[in-house]
């Protein structure tokens, strides 16, 4: 009787920072397609309801529901624009996902395939960030106000500033927020690049074809 372990090759040991990376492109894909298939079940301005829920976990419903109004407003502004917006974002995740399914069965064209939706990911991240940026304007303009009151009525201080200067840091906060998640998607990116499109990725996935 001959054991199938000494009969059939035994595939090599994968290091761990392919484990790791190959993991949290699977959480971050899948997180970014429920986020897509949300937005385009239920559309909403992502900025404007990023501060309505800082007014919810506040307490305050009232301002909450000001800001939900903000949100509504500007999806209904652009009402194509943020459902292209959800589909793009959403095809990108779902071929980041067929990326993590070829590295976990070792398919030929993992590597491929993780490199190119890594420049999909970065294509996608500087062509939504000017629409994105505007629609952030338009809610910082409309819900930086509402925003301060509710910092104001839980207590928060800021000793030395006039409301005026306070009101224009928020504005400016709002604003940079669709800035730093493109920063965040693109590093992400970047990161994959290094390890899967270099020499790291080369050697370890294309020694398994």
């Amino acid at each position: 009787m001959v054991f199938p372990s000494m009969s059939e090759p035994q595939a090599p040991r994968r290091p761990v920072w392919l484990a790791v990376m190959s993991s949290a492109m699977l959480v971050y894909a899948g997180m970014s397609l429920v986020d897509a298939l949300s937005l385009l079940r239920s559309p909403q301005a992502t900025t404007a309801a990023a501060i309505e829920d800082v007014a919810r976990g506040t307490g305050q419903i009232e301002a909450a529901r000001r800001l939900a109004a903000v949100s509504d407003g500007i999806v209904a502004a652009h009402p194509l624009a943020v459902r292209a917006d959800a589909v793009v974002s959403g095809l990108v995740a779902l071929l980041t996902l067929f990326a993590v399914a070829a590295i976990f069965s070792r398919d030929r064209r993992a590597r491929q395939a993780t490199v190119a939706a890594s420049w999909a990911g970065i294509l996608y991240q500087l062509a939504a960030l000017p629409f994105a940026v505007a629609m952030a304007r338009r809610a910082a303009e409309a819900g930086a106000p509402v925003l301060l009151q509710v910092l104001i009525q839980n207590g928060k201080q800021f000793p030395g500033m006039p409301e005026g200067d306070v009101g224009t840091a928020l504005r400016a906060a709002v604003t940079m927020m669709p800035v730093l998640r493109a920063a965040m998607g693109i590093a992400w990116s970047l990161a994959l690049l290094i390890f899967f499109g270099g020499r790291r990725g080369r050697a370890v996935l294309e020694a398994e074809r």
